[in-house]
């Protein structure tokens, strides 16, 4: 019988951009969350990632600190997050060799980003399930985020008639260079998500943008919530004095958070007569934001809380936490968060917050101070409303051990799965981009977007 027929997945191969110290965000998190409740499942997980520092070769190195098996790969390059760097054959070649080495059952692939585009078809090409997380959008987005230049959502077809004036680029591309680059770019994320035994997203909203946007058949992703490891359990809070109404944000403070879109609605709802009070916790990530923020609160009601521990958002008990993102969101984990605290939220109806909230909570549009200021006029109005979408909070998620359990499944059927039929990118086509390509300047970041 062939191989994939005889095993039980055992030997798990994560793949991802980063890894902590060096790299914290959504994605590093979720595989770090994973590693310990598969050793006690009897999985062996193994850990391959990418890192922002170029050696002068392209490199895997050893890590003997995450208690499994993990390497650190270096590309050769700079910059290489970017849409035009995506595929690198020497980074290809070693992926080639650590498989030959590990020999992983499953190979879960997290993110293309700083490594190569390829992982799919390197992997199932050597024999290998392959299970494919979709954490984010940049698979059907060359510019990462699905925001257009002007900072609005889009929900584009990647085409070159789509994507042409938004693309990162570098200064003197010519329109040949882009369009192939383009084409290939969708073909290549196409491939390796039908190459994919299986594909997982988090959100129904995440997995239609990305399917929709390469045309592919929706059926194609399976839905897998994130686990969430919970925050609060243990933790005894004092009764609170009555008050005014207390809104909080947590979470990073970058312009696409969206907490100066807040703090303009409250300076629009001014004077407020101390009927409501923000608490905004989380380091802000610029000098001109936080200058921009300083200067939105004079005078309001708002204390800047700055890096934060759980325990200090437990011991606030806040009455309505609000996250104004202006950019889709895949997930959210502060809105599981927020459903511990037994808090409803005011989130902004971009991306899965609205397919998440379920009714506990409130939605604005993205981007809009008077949208916002207007939902909280209404619940300052209404008081009732809270305690009406408090009991509709939705349960968390599931915890890591069960989500790791689900997640076991998904690997039994890929395993059990054929492999999918499917040509790569020709050759000659990589070819000829990385010929027109090499009379762009490589050693910048890109400096514009679109042609």
């Amino acid at each position: 019988m062939e191989r994939h027929m005889m095993q039980q997945p055992r030997r798990i191969l994560h793949v991802v951009h980063g890894y902590p110290p060096e790299s914290r965000g959504g994605t590093e998190g979720y595989v770090q969350s994973l590693l310990g409740p598969q050793v006690a499942l009897g999985l062996e997980p193994m850990v391959l990632h990418g890192s922002f520092e170029p050696r002068a070769q392209s490199v895997i190195e050893p890590r003997d600190d995450l208690g499994v098996p993990a390497f650190r790969l270096h590309r050769a390059d700079a910059y290489s997050d970017y849409w035009d760097r995506s595929h690198y054959e020497a980074v290809g070649r070693l992926f080639d060799d650590l498989l030959a080495r590990l020999r992983p059952d499953v190979v879960h692939v997290h993110q293309w980003i700083r490594l190569t585009d390829d992982l799919v078809e390197r992997a199932e090409s050597a024999g290998i399930a392959t299970v494919v997380a979709l954490h984010d959008v940049s698979a059907s987005c060359p510019a990462c985020f699905r925001l257009r230049p002007d900072e609005s959502h889009c929900e584009r077809i990647v085409s070159f008639a789509s994507c042409h004036d938004c693309v990162p680029l570098r200064g003197g591309e010519a329109r040949e260079e882009v369009e192939l680059g383009i084409d290939i770019y969708r073909a290549n994320f196409r491939h390796e998500l039908q190459r994919a035994r299986r594909v997982l997203a988090a959100t129904r909203t995440t997995a239609s943008l990305v399917t929709r946007g390469l045309e592919l058949a929706p059926e194609l992703v399976h839905l897998l919530p994130l686990a969430y490891e919970r925050r609060f359990t243990g933790m005894q809070a004092s009764s609170r004095a009555p008050g005014p109404l207390r809104l909080a944000y947590w979470g990073n403070v970058t312009r696409r958070k969206g907490v100066q879109v807040l703090l303009r609605a409250l300076r629009s709802l001014a004077p407020l007569d101390d009927r409501l009070e923000l608490h905004v916790f989380g380091s802000v990530d610029t000098d001109a934001l936080r200058a921009e923020i300083d200067e939105l609160v004079q005078g309001l009601p708002v204390t800047l809380h700055g890096r934060y521990e759980y325990e200090q958002l437990f011991t606030l008990q806040p009455d309505l936490a609000v996250f104004p993102s202006t950019c889709f969101e895949t997930y959210g984990l502060v809105l599981d968060e927020a459903f511990e605290l037994g808090v409803p939220a005011l989130v902004t109806d971009v991306g899965a917050f609205a397919e998440r909230l379920q009714g506990g909570g409130f939605l604005a549009e993205p981007g809009s101070p008077e949208s916002l200021a207007a939902a909280i006029r209404t619940i300052l109005d209404e008081p009732t409303l809270l305690a009406e979408h408090a009991a509709r909070i939705p349960q968390p998620s599931p915890t890591p051990e069960q989500h790791v359990s689900d997640l076991l499944v998904h690997y039994r059927e890929a395993m059990q799965s054929p492999p999918a039929p499917g040509e790569p990118t020709p050759l000659d086509q990589r070819s000829t981009l990385e010929s027109l390509r090499a009379n762009a300047p490589r050693d910048t970041a890109p400096l514009v977007r679109g042609l």
